[in-house]
């Protein structure tokens, strides 16, 4: 069996392009919080760029989720002990189901339809507004959940890449090579 040292180019995309969507959408989240009152001019733009980047998100999301079945097999990264691998499982799987939530809550929270990229109108799935209430509040604190589970993402890899040593970085930025497994 042969095992890749980096992801192929399509996960390596898909992640990079899902991290930019994750980023620009949490700090667009809270500016928005910020100028509801102020400028609601800029707050719409947030909006529509916000619901439309996530409804591209969602989609890149179940997109990412299958190819992990099907994509070439990379080699695991070196963990010290099995509670450090472990732990980095978690964490994965953590990031991938709070995504899960933050998109789904952000589609039920919707009061009203709203514009993709000014195209056209996507109708809201829930129009109950005690529900819609009850995901706003789902959608809030996965919003920080997801925030605070990157951050820790960035600083795993940032660790494992400086000052580890091993590399992580490459993984998802540099070409495949193959190994062969032992």
């Amino acid at each position: 069996m042969n095992l890749q040292t980096s992801y192929d180019r399509f996960s390596q995309i898909l992640h990079w392009v899902m991290a930019v969507i994750i980023i620009y959408a949490t700090i667009a989240g809270y500016v928005m919080h910020l100028v509801i009152n102020s400028d609601k001019e800029l707050f719409y733009t947030l909006s529509i760029m916000n619901m439309s980047l996530a409804t591209v998100g969602t989609i890149l999301f179940v997109v990412r989720w299958l190819w992990s079945y099907f994509r070439p097999a990379v080699k695991a990264v070196k963990h010290n002990n099995m509670t450090e691998a472990n732990i980095a499982h978690f964490m994965h799987a953590l990031l991938y189901f709070l995504m899960f939530i933050v998109f789904i809550s952000g589609y039920l929270m919707l009061e009203s339809p709203y514009l993709f990229f000014w195209l056209f109108s996507i109708d809201n799935m829930v129009e109950e507004l005690v529900i819609n209430q009850f995901f706003f509040m789902v959608h809030r604190v996965g919003c920080i959940a997801l925030a605070c589970s990157v951050l820790i993402h960035i600083i795993a890899a940032c660790y494992h890449h400086y000052v580890r040593k091993n590399n992580l970085f490459d993984r998802m930025i540099k070409s495949n090579r193959s190994l062969k497994a032992m």
